[in-house]
């Protein structure tokens, strides 16, 4: 293993000048990273989420940041990238320091359904872990709803039921002089296959860390309890053998959710070498679409204020225009009698006494929403720092238009300083800034 890790930390949507951040750093690993589309290096990257169909930002294209005349630009991308004995962490610009990017990690929790705000940590820990975890309980439930996992194995047998492939050499080894048994061969369905012991080793690894972690709910526990039951040939000193055993892309048209579970137990099971470096010539990862991701979670809030959740990449809840000739998607619509209100999400930074910071093609698009749906008030939701994390009032920011009688806002997410002693009290603090922001939207 490599202790002479070099790690970079940056922030999403800043610019960085390579030569202020470390005097040691391997430019090179800098510009084969940069140099590279996600699809190029994606091997061995986690991107969350799992699809480019479902990402807004992110696309095979894309890089994971921009290098130009030794500055670093990065973008909507948040995550953690190991190439060689580099390793990049890109966290959101809302951390005060490495270890407390607690709205990263809040919109993961809210997204992900998970409530896990009770953990404690200590002052090093490694939150790029958290992430990991993060992803292998989400990917986790969703592949056991799909069934437990089962693969055609060998099954060696010794006895007078022959029913299977003869083999000779064990036969000769075992059985002579003939003593009544025949050692034959069968391929059976099993549930203790290479698939399940990855996840039970990447379970017991995890419970040396924090047993809480997957024991929160009956679901998880009900899971872990079928993963255990059905892999009694498990052995810890195995680990790395059943590693190389399943190294190759999972492909089946039934256990399709299986394939993210199978990569992020790797992740895992390999986190501290992927932490360290490798030298082996690979980028590891994983990722996170900032704009997908901040859109998904002000969904959590919104949908239960009936505002619907239009997703243009998977076709779904748009308006019919033309006689269903023509559908739009804004990102959140709220149709009534006399109110009708559109909602555009934006990741990326806003000026708030600013109106010229928001892009042409944002502005235009949000004025034809207005008209198509007839609103009385439209506007971008967007996420902005503010010092003093008291101030939770969520107020039409310096941007009002009129537009055949809809006024256009911009409404500031404002996210508190982070300097809290857990995210469990970041969380408090952001439920009532969401319910100030949907107070706000309610006025007309």
């Amino acid at each position: 293993m490599n202790t002479n890790n070099k790690i970079i930390k940056l922030k999403d949507n800043n610019d960085y000048d390579i030569s202020q951040l470390s005097n040691d750093i391997d430019k090179s690993n800098i510009q084969y990273i940069a140099s590279h589309s996600i699809e190029n290096i994606s091997d061995n990257i986690l991107i969350f989420p799992n699809s480019f169909d479902e990402t807004k930002d992110i696309n095979k294209k894309s890089t994971i940041f921009n290098l130009l005349d030794d500055k670093i630009r990065t973008n909507n991308i948040m995550g953690f990238i190991s190439y060689n004995n580099t390793q990049i962490k890109i966290s959101s610009r809302f951390a005060v320091n490495d270890n407390e990017d607690y709205f990263l990690h809040y919109m993961l929790m809210k997204v992900l359904s998970l409530n896990v705000v009770n953990l404690e940590h200590s002052k090093d820990y490694d939150d790029s872990f958290d992430f990991l975890i993060y992803m292998f309980i989400s990917f986790f439930k969703r592949a056991l709803r799909q069934g437990l996992f089962k693969q055609y194995k060998l099954i060696k047998h010794n006895d007078s039921n022959v029913k299977g492939t003869i083999d000779i050499n064990r036969y000769i080894k075992n059985n002579i002089p003939f003593n009544g048994k025949i050692s034959y061969n069968t391929r059976e369905y099993s549930y203790d296959n290479n698939i399940t012991q990855l996840i039970r080793h990447t379970i017991e690894y995890i419970n040396t860390k924090n047993k809480y972690l997957l024991s929160y709910d009956s679901e998880i526990k009900n899971y872990v309890q079928q993963i255990f039951y059905s892999t009694p040939s498990y052995e810890r000193n195995k680990r790395e053998s059943i590693i190389n055993k399943n190294l190759k892309k999972l492909s089946h048209p039934y256990y399709y959710e299986y394939e993210p579970l199978r990569k992020i137990c790797i992740q895992i099971l390999r986190h501290e070498k992927l932490k360290y470096g490798s030298n082996d010539n690979t980028v590891y990862g994983l990722l996170f679409d900032g704009a997908w991701l901040f859109e998904e979670y002000l969904n959590t809030f919104l949908a239960k204020e009936n505002f619907i959740h239009a997703e243009n990449r998977n076709s779904s809840k748009g308006i019919n225009l033309l006689n269903n000739a023509w559908k739009v998607y804004p990102d959140f619509y709220k149709l009534s009698d006399k109110n009708n209100i559109v909602l555009d999400a934006k990741y990326k930074k806003l000026n708030y006494d600013n109106n010229e910071s928001i892009d042409r093609n944002d502005k235009h698009q949000i004025v034809s929403y207005a008209y198509t749906l007839n609103a009385k008030k439209a506007g971008f939701i967007y996420p902005i720092e503010i010092d003093n994390y008291k101030n939770t009032h969520i107020g039409n920011l310096n941007s009002k238009y009129n537009n055949a009688n809809c006024e256009i806002h911009k409404y500031a997410l404002k996210i508190p300083n982070q300097n809290f002693s857990n995210i469990k009290k970041f969380a408090e603090v952001m439920k009532g800034i969401e319910e100030e922001l949907i107070k706000d939207l309610n006025k007309f």
